[in-house]
């Protein structure tokens, strides 16, 4: 496949705003491949040049790409600078200076090898190779190529093509409907590689997928945990449970494969280099090879005190690691471990495989065993959250003792209680924002009145509208906001957003803010749950309480399905308001 008939069709996937069409455009697409093209089509058009577990980064922001395209089509800097102010997207940019066709276009795996190389190009003189080969990629390229492959580099694609729509169109070419979804997803689960399961379908078909294990150096999706209203809710649900703290850090995968050590984020970003203190710690374990599940908090041992979540997630700047690890040294508490010494643990019970945690981790100082108590008394469970409330953390998890490991899934094995300070047993929300509403009177300096909210709905691959969002950041908060959401406006809609509301400003589905609210509420405007005739829900005084950017996708803020969830358990008798926690 040539890369411009790979352009032709990301074009028709940016002109759609139904789901079934791009799912629809992509399974052509998928069609119509090689084997060999599968795996990079399927992470260009998650503007990646590999899983994103791996830290291959092209290494060329917009400055750099302004001279990129300046040279390849031989017009000053600052036209290029002039225009791009103009359309805003450095893709649309790229688009009007390049020539409308060329003779040849170069296939979609010259172009993928050629970008990869731009990407590995290291050592003294990397820059002006990167740019050197940047620029004779875009003379090579029509201007519907270059818009494309500078939002690639950009990985800021506008297709509105989520996990589970790769998911869809790879079943539909191969079977022409949804049926090959739950073989796909499980296998995506234990591997979080939609291009090794894109090609691993087409050479080996079913048979192959389930032949993709879970295998140290390739992170599996993490298990999440439900809500429940109170601790009697958890112990009628689940009898006998196993309660563990719940930190307030960075849920992170470590894994060692002989000498080398992996550590991963929530959603699957490669963190190694930012904790070199656990980095040290995994790699003295006696074991061949292990993956651990925990989260990774700075702790004091000595004064067993906790630090805030802010300074955690500082630890993701680049630079000052280890002047920074010196100064805070972090700890992960490990709660759980899905393989070790090449067999697969996930399907054993939790206390099983908690013992071999207890078993691996009983010499390190670093990687600390989260405690458990195991109850069936709603009264212990409610002792333990005071109590670890009492100590900074966020609550707790109470698990089913002889629940497996189910990578990707979200239900009632693991259930989380927090609390907030006025004594009700409740969890905040975590919103994705949509678009933004220009401020009045103090506000407009701000650059930001409001923000429109929403949350994911899985079963439909959207984002839908659950509140406007006013309330909760200092100015200097919005001051600091606005600039983060600059870059994130988009002329229309994005595809997957679906909402009634129409903002001033679009934003590209990316910023996740926890927020706190009084209620839920039915809503006849709001999206969020709405079908038919069946109101959508909307959050009652709603207030920002933190961004989380760190640490959460878009597709990880809470789902309508839980939102349906926390709406009916606040109906029950002797529930109370707010919905959420405040820190």
């Amino acid at each position: 496949m040539k890369f411009v008939e790979l352009a032709a069709n990301l074009d028709q996937m940016e002109a759609t705003s139904k789901r079934n069409d791009l799912v629809r455009i992509l399974s052509d697409v998928y069609r119509a491949c090689s084997v060999d093209e599968l795996e990079p089509i399927t992470y260009l058009i998650q503007g990646r040049l590999a899983p994103f577990f791996e830290p291959v980064e092209i290494g060329l922001g917009e400055r750099l790409l302004i001279t990129a395209i300046a040279g390849a089509y031989s017009v000053p800097k600052e036209e290029v600078i002039k225009l791009n102010r103009q359309t805003g997207d450095l893709g649309i940019t790229a688009q009007r200076l390049a020539p409308a066709s060329l003779r040849e276009s170069p296939s979609v795996v010259e172009v993928h090898q050629r970008l990869f190389q731009i990407a590995t190009a290291g050592g003294a003189g990397s820059q002006q190779e990167k740019l050197d080969g940047f620029t004779g990629l875009l003379g090579d390229l029509d201007s519907t190529s270059a818009k494309h492959l500078v939002r690639i580099t950009l990985g800021k694609m506008r297709l509105g093509i989520g996990d589970p729509t790769v998911l869809d169109a790879l079943s539909f070419a191969k079977k022409g409907d949804r049926s090959l979804r739950p073989v796909l997803e499980a296998a995506y689960n234990r591997t979080s590689d939609l291009g090794l399961i894109a090609r691993t379908l087409e050479e080996a078909g079913e048979a192959g997928l389930d032949a993709l294990k879970v295998r140290a150096g390739h992170p599996l999706r993490p298990q999440l945990a439900e809500r429940l209203p109170n601790p009697e809710a958890v112990i009628k649900k689940l009898g006998i449970v196993g309660v563990q703290p719940k930190y307030d850090g960075l849920r992170v995968q470590i894994h060692k494969n002989a000498d080398e050590v992996s550590i991963f984020s929530r959603n699957l970003e490669s963190m190694t280099e930012m904790f070199p203190e656990l980095d040290a710690a995994a790699s003295t374990l006696n074991v061949e090879s292990v993956i651990l599940d925990g989260e990774a908090i700075a702790y004091n041992a000595e004064s067993e005190e906790y630090v805030p979540f802010q300074e955690t997630t500082a630890r993701r700047r680049k630079e000052g690691i280890q002047e920074m690890a010196a100064r805070v040294p972090m700890r992960a508490f490990v709660f759980d471990v899905m393989f070790r010494d090449g067999s697969d643990l996930t399907p054993l019970p939790y206390q099983r495989r908690f013992e071999v945690v207890q078993e691996l981790l009983r010499e390190s100082d670093t990687l600390l065993t989260a405690p458990l108590t195991t109850t069936d008394s709603a009264e212990v469970l409610t002792r333990e959250l005071l109590d670890n409330i009492s100590r900074g953390l966020e609550g707790v998890v109470a698990k089913r003792l002889d629940s497996p490991y189910q990578a990707g899934a979200r239900n009632f094995n693991w259930v989380k209680l927090k609390r907030n300070t006025s004594g009700q047993l409740n969890d905040t929300i975590d919103v994705v924002l949509l678009g933004s509403y220009r401020g009045k009177g103090k506000r407009a300096e701000f650059g930001a009145g409001a923000l429109l909210a929403g949350v994911y709905d899985s079963d439909k691959d959207e984002f839908v509208t659950i509140s406007k969002l006013g309330t909760g950041l200092s100015d200097q908060g919005w001051r600091e906001i606005h600039e983060r959401l600059a870059s994130l406006e988009v002329a229309e809609k994005p595809a997957r957003v679906n909402s009634i509301f129409v903002p001033d400003a679009w934003l590209e589905p990316a910023i996740v803010v926890e927020v706190l609210a009084d209620e839920i509420t039915p809503s006849p405007r709001h999206t969020a749950g709405m079908t038919g005739d069946r109101p959508g829900f909307a959050l009652r005084f709603p207030r920002i309480v933190s961004l989380r950017t760190q640490d959460k996708k878009p597709e990880d803020a809470t789902t309508v399905r839980e939102i349906r969830e926390m709406f009916e358990q606040q109906r029950q008798p002797g529930r109370g308001r707010p919905v959420g926690r405040q820190r």
